[in-house]
């Protein structure tokens, strides 16, 4: 599914999918609504896209930032990952899911510095 408030899949994929209880949030990349591509040397604001990103895909499936239960950050620079981190905590708050950080090689885009994506616990109706 594609996101109503985040940008379009950059592919033949979906934004999210829901199966067995959880939904599946497809990597998300510094890229706004509008399909423009953050700079390279604003790691700040890209991280802060992509964690938008992230909330938003989830608000898609009535869900949030506190139903991840992992996430996935891959890293084109592994020095990068304490700045990454700060911004990360602004979305999460408290919420500590498992988490998993990758250094890469590269990205679609040589400009991206990071990639984010996720699981969610999907709640029953009576718990929402």
């Amino acid at each position: 599914m594609s996101p109503a408030r985040g940008p379009a899949p950059l592919g033949a994929y979906a934004q999210t999918v829901v199966a067995a209880g959880l939904c599946f949030v497809s990597g998300q990349v510094p890229v706004d609504r509008d399909g423009n591509h953050l700079p390279a040397d604003d790691l700040a604001a890209q991280a802060e896209q992509v964690f938008a990103n992230l909330e938003a895909c989830l608000a898609d499936q009535g869900l949030t930032m506190a139903d991840v239960v992992s996430i996935t950050t891959f890293l084109r620079d592994i020095g990068d990952g304490a700045a990454v981190s700060a911004v990360r905590g602004r979305f999460f708050g408290d919420h500590r899911p498992t988490s998993t950080v990758v250094e890469v090689s590269g990205f679609l885009n040589p400009a991206w510095r990071l990639e984010v994506q996720a699981v969610a616990a999907v709640r029953e109706p009576d718990q929402q």
